[in-house]
Parts: structure tokens; C-alpha cells; sequence
């Protein structure tokens, strides 16, 4: 079974809206979020969730994208609880992934490193590793940029 990172661009009422649903009726709030509808406002990382990460940490950024935010619940979907970026931290989040272009963390990228580190899901030597990495990058930017813009929140969750 694979592990991917999911995103979910949530308006105010919508966040309002999974707070009470996940006080009130927990299981319909994880239906409220895997609705087909939201999915063109939603996306995933893929496995490359955990080689992202490594590589942004080293840029110090300002707010992690791939396992920041703050937990909305205890309850675990998939291998985690899922976490919460208000659209501060969205903005914030935005800014500093539309200063990096994938070129420089593609200057970080070091196979043997990403292997040694255990980092998930060790395919790091494979020669389309860098590619798989920069495609999910820009549509990690672009989904955040698109955020920011509107002022959504940002649900994420490992899955």
C-alpha cells in the first residue's frame, strides 16, 4: 500500500463546516472532505510527499507544506490525523513555494542521501526519480498559489 499526501483547498465556511462536523458526526466529516465534487479542488503528492519534504527542509521554509499545520482531530485518516493551514499560513506557505523554482531544490537532490535517510519510498536512484519530484512540485505550487489567491485554508492528511 502505497503512502500519499491529500490536499483539500477549503473557503471559510467550508472549514467552519468540518470543525462541527467533526465534533457533532466525525465520520461524515471525512465524507465531507472525499467528496468527487471537491477533487478539483483538492490533490495528492503521490509518494513523493516524503522526498519533497527533505528537500524543502533544507530551504528552511517557513511553513511545512507537507506535514505542518495544526491537527483538527485526534482521529487518524489513513496514517495520520489530518492537519489544518489556516489561509495566513496558506499565504505564507505560497509565497516562499512561488520562490523556488524546482532548480534549486533540484540542487540538493542527492540519490545516495535520500536512500541513506530511509526517506520514503526509496526509489531515490531510479532515473526518473528527479522528474517525478519536479512534476509534483509545480502542481504543489500551483495548488497553494490557487489557495492563497482565494484566501482558503488547506486540509492535509497522509493516506
Amino acid at each position: 500500500m502505497s503512502m500519499i499526501t491529500q490536499y483539500l483547498r477549503l473557503t471559510p465556511a467550508e472549514a467552519d463546516q468540518l470543525r462541527r462536523l467533526l465534533a457533532e458526526a466525525p465520520d461524515e466529516a471525512y465524507e465531507f472532505v472525499d467528496r468527487d465534487e471537491d477533487q478539483a479542488r483538492g490533490m495528492d503528492t503521490d509518494k513523493a510527499w516524503a522526498g519533497l519534504e527533505f528537500l524543502l527542509a533544507k530551504l528552511g521554509p517557513p511553513v511545512n507544506v507537507i506535514s505542518g499545520g495544526t491537527a483538527v482531530t485526534d482521529d487518524e485518516w489513513g496514517y495520520d490525523s489530518p492537519r489544518l493551514l489556516g489561509p495566513d499560513e496558506v499565504a505564507e506557505a505560497s509565497r516562499f513555494l512561488d520562490g523556488t523554482p524546482f532548480a534549486r531544490l533540484a540542487e540538493l537532490y542527492d540519490p545516495a542521501e535520500l536512500t541513506a535517510a530511509e526517506v520514503y519510498p526509496m526509489m531515490w536512484d531510479e532515473d526518473w526519480a528527479l522528474e517525478y519530484l519536479g512534476g509534483v512540485h509545480t502542481a504543489l505550487v500551483t495548488f497553494f498559489h490557487d489557495a492563497a489567491a482565494a484566501s482558503d485554508s488547506v486540509l492535509l492528511w497522509l493516506n
